[in-house]
């Protein structure tokens, strides 16, 4: 005789950053209530399990996994959950305020505030991006990572879902104009600054500086600025400064977000190099090295960042 398991309890969170001014995230997990929603922003709900039928502007819209179901705002909605099963899915609010500036800096002609459609199916890419962000917000300090996940974001978002933006023209800004003046700010301005702040430093816009940016480096801002963060780590520990305080000292949120970030970029962890660093000193001679042996062929390294860095 099997017993039947409890369903997980409803769990319902709204998220907002500084960093991140005209956004809101609604988190909905294990839901089974029906959502009567009159909102003051447009919003795009991306299900992770839910399924059903919304009620909005005097039709039944199916609603499952794969698509988003875009509404407008101060109109009302009605989510009905199938056969009353609970499920879970998110919800990015953008203010109108918002949503329009994404249209006037990307594209060179006015855009309505229209989504193409109340539900459609949406790409693998906009769904990772959507996921990416959802991610972010909660394990991310860096407003500048925040702000740049979301204008990639809202690029793919605004060719999707946006009545229109597959016939007009982005606005390209200077492909190369500022970038160097851009990257002399992440060097020299602490590793707090935003994408705002960057942008205005060169007069661009946001989502011209982070296009031309990534153009002409290869990363977007905030990747760079990872970078010089785990730079910055990797001195201080040769220094001679304790993990803790570097991860502090060096913007992140504490050790272990370090050791994550540190070891994803040089593929050991901080004390693996501080232990490799100390036994280096004490030997006269010889190299002392952590990790898996290296390979006899020097071109089976050219995966290898380290390896790229000495050619």
């Amino acid at each position: 005789m099997s017993i039947a398991l409890p369903s997980p309890p409803e769990v319902i969170r709204f998220r907002r950053s500084p960093g991140l001014r005209g956004i809101e995230v609604l988190d909905a997990y294990h839901s089974p209530r029906d959502w009567r929603v009159i909102g003051d922003a447009y919003a795009v709900t991306v299900p992770q399990s839910w399924r059903g039928q919304v009620r909005y502007r005097g039709l039944l819209h199916p609603v499952e996994p794969g698509m988003a179901f875009c509404n407008h705002p101060d109109e009302a909605l009605v989510a009905t959950p199938e056969g009353g099963r609970p499920g879970s899915f998110n919800v990015l609010v953008i203010q109108p305020n918002l949503l329009e500036e994404w249209l006037s800096e990307q594209h060179a002609r006015p855009l309505r505030s229209e989504f193409v459609a109340i539900t459609k199916p949406i790409s693998e890419g906009l769904l990772a991006k959507f996921r990416r962000l959802f991610i972010t917000l909660d394990r991310s300090d860096s407003n500048l990572q925040l702000q740049s996940e979301t204008l990639e974001l809202s690029e793919s978002l605004v060719a999707e879902l946006i009545a229109g933006a597959n016939d007009a023209k982005l606005r390209e800004g200077p492909a190369i104009r500022g970038t160097a003046r851009m990257r002399e700010c992440l060097h020299e301005e602490g590793l707090d600054i935003d994408l705002e702040t960057l942008a205005s430093r060169v007069g661009l816009s946001r989502f011209q500086a982070l296009r031309a940016f990534k153009r002409r480096y290869g990363l977007p801002p905030h990747a760079y600025q990872l970078c010089l963060r785990v730079a910055r780590a990797r001195s201080m520990l040769n220094a001679g400064a304790p993990p803790a305080d570097v991860a502090v000292r060096c913007g992140f949120v504490d050790q272990s977000h370090l050791n994550r970030h540190f070891k994803r970029h040089l593929g050991v962890t901080p004390m693996q190099y501080v232990k490799a660093n100390s036994a280096s000193k004490g030997r006269s001679s010889g190299v002392y090295r952590v990790g898996p042996p290296l390979a006899a062929d020097p071109d089976e390294l050219t995966n290898c960042s380290d390896w790229r860095d000495k050619r």
